[in-house]
């Protein structure tokens, strides 16, 4: 589409010019007349041609291609198509975004689509009385065991991450496909869960523990 545009507008502007050659119109005026129409429509239109500035760098550099799913801090979805002035998007609802190029091109761009593989990763919590290197390996066992889990090079791994409030949280982490990846990481955490439920181990809720300072100063 770029290419397409690029090649339209720049014969509408030689026909042009050819035309009015043809009738008489000396050549070096209109050159001189086409230039400073150029510097007016360059000012007036400096967002404009930003975007196709960027559009150009869009295409030429290949961060993102169409099919691929984007990130960047303000909207994420598939890209649809990379146009002249704007790069069009498809979001998980369906929905279509049309967002400047320029914008695109500015910003930090996450490309989930580009590499073959991709990395799961999920925190789970853990009750304070649970066996720590028991949840570990029934985690890595589960995750070693499952056919979505690429095993060739890196192995799946588990760390402590951190003691929260209620639960000590554990890490799981492992390579898989990138096709598919919300369902292959759906079927990754039910896969986990079901191995710790088996286990008796509990993922507990947030807990408090509230104290009255009125009753505790009667009673004493």
């Amino acid at each position: 589409p770029v290419l397409a545009s690029g090649a339209f507008y720049i014969i509408m502007a030689l026909t042009l010019f050819a035309t009015l050659v043809q009738l008489g119109v000396p050549a070096t005026s209109l050159i001189a007349v086409f230039g400073a129409a150029g510097l007016a429509i360059g000012l007036a239109l400096k967002d404009t041609l930003s975007n196709v500035a960027s559009g150009i760098m869009l295409l030429s550099l290949r961060p993102i291609d169409v099919g691929e799913f984007i990130g960047t801090p303000n909207f994420e979805g598939t890209v649809t198509e990379i146009g002249l002035f704007a790069t069009t998007l498809t979001n998980k609802d369906g929905v279509a975004i049309y967002v400047p190029n320029a914008k695109v091109w500015d910003d930090r761009i996450l490309n989930y689509g580009r590499l073959p593989r991709r990395k799961f990763s999920v925190n789970i919590g853990v009750a304070y009385d649970t066996d720590l290197r028991q949840a570990v390996r029934l985690g890595l066992e589960s995750l070693n065991a499952h056919d979505f889990v690429l095993t060739d090079e890196l192995a799946p791994e588990c760390y402590v991450d951190s003691f929260g409030e209620s639960a000590v949280n554990l890490s799981f982490r492992g390579w898989v496909e990138n096709e598919n990846y919300a369902t292959r990481a759906s079927e990754l955490r039910t896969t986990l869960k079901e191995a710790l439920d088996k286990a008796g181990m509990e993922i507990p809720l947030p807990q408090r523990v509230v104290i009255n300072k009125s009753s505790a100063s009667k009673e004493a």
